[in-house]
């Protein structure tokens, strides 16, 4: 089920930003520059985006 995205905060926010503006050209280092944390924290925050159903994988 995806959470409400009053639960999402300002970093989960930009991640979802830029993966909507250029996803398949934006690294986690990039994003996490942006958004202002590590490019881990921008893996793992991905990750749990993808589990809560707010992010759906393309297909390749």
């Amino acid at each position: 089920m995806p959470l409400a995205s009053e639960e999402l905060d300002s970093v989960d926010k930009g991640i979802l930003y830029l993966l909507q503006e250029d996803a398949r050209n934006n690294t986690t280092n990039a994003i996490g520059e942006q958004v202002g944390v590590s490019s881990s924290t921008v893996a793992n925050r991905i990750t749990k985006l993808e589990e809560n159903g707010e992010i759906i994988r393309a297909p390749r």
